[in-house]
């Protein structure tokens, strides 16, 4: 009894459609343009986002993206260099997705590849070579990976979090005391937490 009551309720939200296959809300290829914010993770503060996304269903209830994210921040933690942190991410997800043309949720999985530009504070420039002989630090590129939790309003509209695990290494390059150069590495967490919004155009 209790089975069958939890079972109409489910059925009368609006992400359970009577007929799943006529009422699929998703077009065949879309673009989507979304725009956010990442949260401060205690090393990189929050960071203003914007990102672009191609969209193509394969099968009723699967869709795969392809994605572009830039993203702008700055290292603040004491035990890392400070500095200006600009980022481009590229990212493949594949998504499943449940709803109606009022309302569907969707969550979603995928790779992603992170290129970072990182610029000194002029402070932070100062100090390193002072006390270490550094003459640059950069940030490497790094895969991670992105797990995406969405809904979708009127086919057009979107809400999405999301959460990014990337642990890209700072290198550092130095002079050492015969005058050689000196490459160090150093591993930074700059996982985020992000809620973006979003607007859909059908091709």
């Amino acid at each position: 009894m209790m089975t069958a009551f939890l079972m109409t309720s489910w059925l009368c939200l609006p992400l359970a459609p009577l007929n799943p296959i006529e009422e699929d809300t998703l077009a065949s290829i879309s673009l989507h343009f979304t725009v956010g914010v990442t949260n401060p993770n205690g090393i990189v503060t929050a960071e203003p986002l914007v990102s672009a996304k191609y969209e193509m269903l394969v099968l009723h209830p699967l869709m795969v993206r392809g994605t572009v994210d830039f993203k702008y921040g700055r290292v603040t933690s004491h035990l890392y260099p400070n500095g200006h942190l600009y980022s481009m991410l590229f990212g493949v997800d594949a998504i499943y997705y449940r709803g109606t043309d009022h309302l569907t949720g969707y969550i979603g999985l995928g790779p992603v590849l992170a290129l970072h530009h990182f610029k000194m504070f002029d402070e932070t420039a100062d100090s390193s070579f002072a006390t270490e002989r550094i003459t640059a630090i950069d940030m490497q590129e790094r895969f991670g990976y992105r797990l995406t939790l969405g809904l979708r309003y009127r086919t057009s509209y979107s809400l999405e979090i999301a959460v990014v695990e990337l642990y890209p290494d700072f290198k550092k390059i130095g002079i050492g005391i015969d005058g050689s150069e000196i490459r160090s590495y150093q591993t930074i967490r700059t996982s985020s937490f992000q809620i973006t919004f979003g607007y859909l155009f059908e091709i």
